[in-house]
Parts: C-alpha cells; sequence; structure tokens
C-alpha cells in the first residue's frame, strides 16, 4: 500500500523538490498603495493560501498586486508572516 506524501515532484539531480498544490483561500483589498516596480499607485490584495488536501504545510498569506512583480514594500525590506 503507498500513500501520496507529495502533490509534485521536480527531479533535479541529486536532489528532489516536492511540494503541496495550494489554492487561493481568500483575498481582501488594501486599497491603493505605491508599487515600487510600477513606479505609480495601484490597487494591492491581501491573498491566504491554502493547501488543497492534507497537507504538512499550513497556509500562507502575501500581498499581490496588478502584476507578479508588484510590491508595495521599499526594496530590501520584507514582510513578517503572521502567526494563524
Amino acid at each position: 500500500m503507498s500513500t501520496q506524501t507529495a502533490d509534485w515532484c521536480e527531479d533535479l539531480g541529486p536532489v528532489v523538490i516536492c511540494g503541496t498544490d495550494m489554492e487561493e483561500y481568500s483575498r481582501r483589498s488594501e486599497g491603493e498603495r505605491w508599487c515600487f516596480h510600477c513606479r505609480k499607485r495601484h490597487e494591492f490584495w491581501w491573498v491566504c493560501m491554502a493547501p488543497v488536501g492534507l497537507s504538512y504545510y499550513g497556509p500562507t498569506a502575501h500581498m499581490e498586486g496588478i502584476t507578479p512583480e508588484c510590491s508595495d514594500l521599499f526594496p530590501g525590506w520584507t514582510r513578517e508572516q503572521p502567526d494563524y
């Protein structure tokens, strides 16, 4: 009997990286903020992602702009993950 321990695996030769599929659980608008990538103001969202099924991993959250490169953080700054 085999059990699936990961949703996906990538073989990189001597190392195999495995992970769990995540889906969007919630999205909350944070309003317009300055984007340090686009160099203009636009809307940002606080997005919470959760594993699809049973998983070792818990939910994660991040700020999302209109493109994947968007960031409302000054270059070099980081945002702490909230405790759930």
